[in-house]
C-alpha cells in the first residue's frame, strides 16, 4: 500500500512538473512572440512620430507663409491709404487762401495781412488779387511776404506817379511806362530779377506793359530808349543797386534802392504799394 502511495504521489509530482513544463513553454512562447514583434512595433511607431512631426513642420511653415504674407499686406495699405486718412492740407492755392482767410491763419508759412491772405507755396508767396479792368482774380507771386519787409520806408509823394500809371495800360498807347537801370551796374542778377518780377506783376495785374530802358548809353542799350528821371513826364521807375534799402518818389518818377536781395525786397514793398496791401 505505501508503496502504491508512492506511485501515486510520484504521479502527481510528475503531472504537476508537466503541467508546470507546460506553463513555462507557453509562457516562453508568448514572450518570444512579443519579443520578435516588438522591434516592428517599435519601427511602426517610430514611423507615426515622424509623420507626425512632418506634418507639424508643414503646418508651421504654412502658417509662417500666411503670417508673413499678411504682413506685408499691412504694410503696403498703411502706406497707401494712411496718407489720405491723415493728410487733410487743401492741395491747391485756391484752397489754401480760402482756408487761411477762414480761420484767419497767422502761421509761419500762411497768414491774412490786412484782409489779404499769403500763402508760402514752391518756394514763393502767394496772394490773390482782383483786376478791375479783366474782372479776374490772379495769385501773384513775390519772393516776400509783407511781413517780412516793414522795415522798408516809402518816401515822397507816389500819388502823382500812381496817377500816371493807372492811366498807362496797354489800350492806352498814348502813354509809356518805362523801366529803366544802369548796364553798368555790378549786380546785374539782381536788377534783372527785380524788373522781371515788377513787369510781370504790371503786366497781370494792372495791364501795363512796360518799356524797358537804360539810364545810359552801352553795347547792351542798344535796340532800348535812353530815359532817365529827368529826361520825360512819363511814369518812370529806376532800378537802382546801392544803399540804404528804401523807396523814393520825386514827381513822376520811383526810385528803388538796394543792394542784391534787398533789391528784390523793395520791389515787393513797392507792389504791395501798389496792391494797396501795405501802406
Amino acid at each position: 500500500m505505501e508503496d502504491k502511495k508512492e506511485k501515486i504521489e510520484v504521479k502527481d509530482s510528475n503531472t504537476d512538473l508537466g503541467e508546470d513544463l507546460a506553463f513555462y513553454q507557453i509562457r516562453d512562447t508568448t514572450n518570444s512572440s512579443e519579443t520578435h514583434s516588438s522591434p516592428h512595433a517599435h519601427q511602426s511607431h517610430e514611423k507615426r512620430v515622424d509623420t507626425s512631426s512632418s506634418n507639424t513642420d508643414s503646418s508651421n511653415s504654412t502658417s509662417t507663409f500666411f503670417i508673413g504674407l499678411g504682413i506685408f499686406i499691412i504694410v503696403l495699405l498703411a502706406i497707401f491709404l494712411i496718407p489720405r486718412f491723415f493728410d487733410q492740407t487743401p492741395q491747391t492755392l485756391t484752397e489754401l487762401h480760402q482756408e487761411t482767410i477762414a480761420e484767419e491763419l497767422d502761421e509761419e508759412d500762411r497768414y491774412t495781412y490786412n484782409g489779404y491772405s499769403f500763402v508760402y507755396y514752391d518756394g514763393l508767396w502767394y496772394t490773390q488779387i482782383y483786376n478791375s479792368l479783366s474782372g479776374d482774380l490772379y495769385d501773384v507771386p513775390l519772393h516776400y511776404g509783407p511781413k517780412n519787409l516793414t522795415d522798408i520806408i516809402i518816401t515822397g509823394d507816389v500819388n502823382p506817379f500812381f496817377n500816371a500809371l493807372l492811366q498807362g495800360n496797354i489800350s492806352n498807347t498814348s502813354l509809356r511806362y518805362y523801366l529803366t537801370f544802369d548796364p553798368t551796374d555790378e549786380h546785374l542778377g539782381y536788377v534783372a530779377l527785380s524788373s522781371g518780377e515788377l513787369s510781370q506783376n504790371l503786366v497781370t495785374t494792372f495791364n501795363i506793359a512796360p518799356v524797358s530802358a537804360c539810364i545810359v548809353e552801352d553795347a547792351q542799350c542798344t535796340s532800348v530808349p535812353i530815359v532817365t528821371c529827368d529826361s520825360t513826364t512819363e511814369p518812370v521807375i529806376y532800378i537802382k543797386s546801392g544803399t540804404p534799402t528804401l523807396i523814393y518818389a520825386d514827381g513822376n518818377c520811383i526810385t528803388i534802392q538796394g543792394e542784391e536781395v534787398e533789391l528784390v525786397r523793395a520791389v515787393d514793398r513797392f507792389l504791395y504799394k501798389l496792391y494797396n496791401i501795405m501802406i
